[in-house]
């Protein structure tokens, strides 16, 4: 645990364990990596939204999520594929800042095999008839269709090609920074 004191201080093993938290965030519900806020830009204004993160590769220094193709995030991210990630780790005062350019991959041989292992639950959120984002009246009359290649229709993969990652840990007497630049 002393490597956690001063987290930092090492940039490979520091590196290193920033892309264990990553992928540990993947399959580990209760980690701090696997529900990331997610900013997007509108014009001049930014959202963010806290999403689930699905697969994290180090190797080529890239991120997966999964969205609704209706959604705003969609959206913004056709408009502008800059978008950044933010993590808080409070076991450790870490912050990581994620920044990168967002690809959408929709109807392809990857999607359609990541919707086949999906379970039925999941599956149904894609088949809401609402948007996301639009006004519920009465959740006993949310619509779904019944037809599970529209939900398919509906699905999405978010890819974060990683440009840079910035860690700050909040130490008591130190912060300390680091930086981790991807581009060529």
């Amino acid at each position: 645990m002393d490597f956690y004191k001063n987290f930092l201080i090492n940039l490979t093993e520091a590196e290193s364990q920033i892309w264990k938290f990553l992928v540990q965030g993947t399959a580990n519900k209760k980690s701090k990596f696997h529900c990331p806020t997610l900013s997007t830009i509108d014009g001049k204004k930014i959202n963010s939204r806290t999403i689930i993160l699905r697969k994290a590769e180090k190797k080529i220094k890239c991120l997966t999520f999964y969205t609704d193709n209706r959604s705003k995030k969609f959206k913004d991210i056709k408009k502008n594929k800059n978008v950044s990630i933010h993590i808080y780790d409070n076991r450790y005062k870490l912050q990581v800042q994620i920044y990168g350019k967002a690809l959408l991959e929709h109807n392809s041989k990857k999607t359609k095999n990541i919707w086949r292992e999906l379970s039925d639950f999941s599956k149904k959120i894609y088949m809401a008839k609402n948007i996301p984002g639009k006004k519920i009246i009465n959740f006993n009359k949310i619509n779904y269709f019944n037809d599970e290649t529209k939900g398919y229709n509906n699905f999405s993969l978010i890819l974060l090609k990683i440009n840079r990652i910035e860690c700050l840990q909040l130490l008591r007497h130190n912060n300390t920074r680091a930086e981790f630049n991807y581009k060529k």
